[in-house]
């Protein structure tokens, strides 16, 4: 199962996500899916009335035992990303980290 987090984009077409554009429909999801995850996709900012953003997804997935096979985040926000990069690699050992950080 792949899971998308963004309060504005799409996710990719044909690759067969589901997705979610905000905090709580995405952990309702995580929940359902945890035991089969494959990927889960992230942006940052999840919309300006938002009190959670893509870095509380980590912090969540961490705190609950969730574990994807790949973790990509696609956020433009460079230091939420970064942020993200940085907790997803050190916190998640076992699973592919992919995005753009610009401090690497």
């Amino acid at each position: 199962m792949k899971l998308y987090l963004d309060d504005r984009r799409t996710p990719p077409r044909d690759e067969g996500y589901l997705a979610a554009d905000n905090y709580a429909d995405f952990l309702a999801l995580l929940d359902k899916y945890r035991d089969c995850l494959e990927t889960v996709d992230l942006d940052y900012d999840l919309g300006w009335d938002s009190m959670f953003n893509g870095y509380h997804a980590l912090t969540y997935m961490k705190k609950h035992g969730i574990c994807p096979k790949h973790i990509n985040i696609h956020s433009t926000h460079i230091s939420g990303r970064d942020k993200m990069l940085r907790y997803a690699l050190t916190n998640f050992p076992d699973s592919l980290v992919t995005g753009w950080a610009s401090d690497y």
